[in-house]
């Protein structure tokens, strides 16, 4: 299989993986779970990947970047409208996040700090499962189509040689391993089923 081709089926489950969220937050209106810096930080990322798509000429990355911007922003204004208050430390935290993508722009570091970017875009959502009981606003769909993202987007950065796509395939194979056998614990646990009937 081509590179390209490659780049594009890793694309379209890419923007897969990001419509089971916003859906199940429109649906079931259920924030419990998500964690609003991982959703701010998200959007944050996907603007960066847009410029380094567009810097590095991988038309991929770039397209389904811009994509992938309208349920990303989708799952942050229904998390917003749901919850109705942003912890502080989650706006200082996306703050931070936002001056890094700008300033690794400026400098010409913009790969290196993407290769974190899945790292700052699920951390707080990996904590954010870890730490709370009630999970039933995650979308466990999301998480599986995740596993599926990162598999095809570390080997379509393996065969262009691209390093900060094989750190977002390790880290986001990872990072949906831990919220996933969070939520499938979670939903053991007698009073969270009580509680979600």
């Amino acid at each position: 299989m081509s590179p390209d081709a490659l780049g594009w089926i890793a694309s379209a489950v890419f923007l897969a993986r990001l419509v089971p969220q916003p859906m199940k937050l429109r649906r079931t209106g259920l924030p419990e779970g998500l964690s609003p810096m991982a959703a701010m930080n998200g959007v944050i990322s996907d603007v960066g990947w847009v410029l380094y798509g567009f810097s590095a000429a991988l038309v991929p990355v770039w397209a389904v970047s811009v994509a992938s911007l309208v349920p990303t922003v989708a799952t942050l204004v229904l998390l917003l409208v749901t919850t109705r208050r942003v912890p502080r430390p989650d706006l200082v935290g996306s703050g931070i996040w936002l001056l890094s993508v700008a300033m690794a722009w400026q400098l010409g570091a913009l790969v290196t700090v993407l290769g974190l970017s899945v790292v700052v875009n699920h951390g707080p959502q990996v904590v954010a499962a870890v730490r709370e009981r009630d999970l039933r606003g995650i979308s466990t769909t999301t998480y599986l189509l995740a596993i599926a993202d990162a598999v095809l987007w570390g080997a379509y950065g393996l065969a262009v040689r691209d390093p900060a796509l094989l750190a977002y395939g390790g880290v986001l194979i990872a990072a949906s391993g831990v919220i996933l056998a969070r939520i499938w614990w979670t939903r053991r646990t007698p009073a969270v089923l009580a509680y979600a009937n």
